[in-house]
């Protein structure tokens, strides 16, 4: 089997940091794994690496999509499985890196996606999960079909998630990995990631996010886009519907809840390695992840 490299974890923890040590450890390519890094000029909302990154580590599937276009879970687990075998054929070892737990399981597992139709089993996919934190994804996915849905209509809210993304998901073969994968979620102290992630959201700030929004927003921003998170919160803003100061906390309100949905997402999984980062000293963890990584490639 295919050896895969996946790195992901809740947002903030320090996942581009820790990939780009990875990937030139490993002398490989990054394929992302965020479902809004694929959009072009959504750059400081989606945390996106920088040009300086990007032109020392080639990555895969980011920053390449007008945010006007749609781009399914679909799309992205042909192309990635497609950009997999490439990869190996060239002897490099696939590292996918990001958040988003659905995209990346749809293509290391036997998930059959198919353009439209009624999963039968999106419930159990989704099992582990409470109502409120299915009814999150909604909101992630289609805000407007969310508000229409109380979260405890989980019938409803599960056949709204299915037609968000606009395709079937049956996992024919339960917890069978197309590849030999090395999944680890880096992971840390819950009050320390939530300073961080406010940290965050006033950088993107400071670094020009309304600037951004304001270029895009609305002729610029297509349906998909305009919900990722810092975008979607904005918009209310620009409409004169909200303060600046409100937008602010509801981004860091919304990113927070996120980062709990990931965690969710990921615990219990037995297919999961989890690393503990070390903020006074991300080095340390550096090394973990390379011994890990070490040890899964038989080194």
């Amino acid at each position: 089997m295919i050896k895969v490299i996946i790195i992901t974890g809740p947002t903030a923890v320090g996942k581009t940091k820790l990939s780009v040590e990875i990937a030139n450890f490993l002398k490989t390519d990054i394929i992302n794994g965020d479902a809004f890094q694929i959009y072009q000029k959504m750059d400081i909302g989606t945390a996106k690496p920088s040009p300086e990154i990007r032109a020392k580590i080639k990555h895969h599937l980011c920053d390449f999509l007008n945010p006007l276009q749609p781009y399914s879970i679909y799309d992205y687990q042909k192309d990635v499985r497609a950009l997999i075998s490439k990869m190996h054929q060239e002897g490099k070892v696939p590292l996918l890196v990001g958040g988003s737990g659905l995209y990346l399981d749809c293509v290391i597992y036997d998930y059959e996606l198919e353009g439209h139709g009624r999963s039968k089993e999106l419930e159990e996919e989704l099992s582990h999960l409470d109502n409120e934190a299915v009814h999150a994804i909604l909101q992630d996915m289609d805000s407007i079909a969310a508000q229409k849905i109380h979260p405890n209509n989980r019938k409803r809210v599960l056949r709204a998630i299915e037609l968000a993304f606009e395709q079937q998901v049956n996992r024919n073969r339960k917890d069978v990995p197309l590849y030999d994968v090395l999944y680890l979620f880096l992971t840390d102290d819950r009050e320390a990631l939530y300073q961080s992630i406010n940290e965050r959201v006033e950088e993107m700030f400071s670094r020009g996010l309304l600037g951004e929004v304001e270029k895009l927003f609305p002729e610029h921003l297509g349906i998909q886009a305009r919900k990722a998170i810092g975008y979607k919160e904005l918009i209310p803003y620009l409409e004169g519907k909200i303060t600046l100061e409100e937008a602010k906390e509801k981004i860091k309100q919304a990113t927070r809840n996120y980062a709990k949905r990931q965690w969710t997402w990921f615990r219990n999984r037995q297919d999961i390695v989890q690393v503990q980062i070390n903020r006074s000293d991300f080095s340390k963890t550096i090394e973990e992840v390379k011994t890990l990584i070490d040890q899964f490639m038989g080194v």
